[in-house]
């Protein structure tokens, strides 16, 4: 049986070797064969090591900087994480080669785990936000939108 602390470690294990270190030959050993990620600026979702592995060598890379941890919440097989990535864009994103500006990324998932692996994920990344600091969408884009209500 695993603990919460046991899917702590596998949530920061995933997060320094396949995304920081791309070491993408750790994710069979990490991730399940039936995983899913549900992301909403993916048409369909993500499945099983593979699926992982395809989009880990994507998106690794498209940031140089260290990815910090800035909260990690665990309960039974579940694990979410507020995280933080400031580098340079070196990677191509979405057609849009490497600029090399400095951006900060942040995002939130919430991963299942089962038997030891990565099961499930739910991700939410501030895409957006990089992609105005990269200058592909103006920054004003939303300066003549309505205050919103509170």
């Amino acid at each position: 049986m695993t603990t919460t602390q046991d899917n702590e470690k596998l949530h920061r294990r995933i997060t320094e070797e396949v995304w920081e270190k791309h070491d993408f030959d750790v994710i069979d050993e990490l991730v399940a064969d039936d995983y899913a990620l549900h992301d909403p600026s993916m048409p369909e979702p993500v499945r099983g090591p593979e699926g992982y592995r395809e989009m880990a060598e994507m998106g690794a890379g498209t940031v140089d900087g260290p990815i910090e941890i800035d909260q990690l919440i665990s309960t039974d097989d579940y694990v979410v994480a507020r995280w933080t990535q400031r580098g340079a864009h070196t990677g191509e994103m979405a057609g849009i080669e490497p600029t090399n500006e400095e951006v900060t990324v942040t995002g939130i998932d919430i991963n299942r785990f089962e038997d030891g692996k990565l099961a499930e994920t739910w991700s939410e990344v501030n895409i957006l936000g990089m992609l105005m600091q990269i200058g592909a969408v103006p920054e004003d884009l939303f300066s003549d939108a309505p205050p919103a209500d509170d």
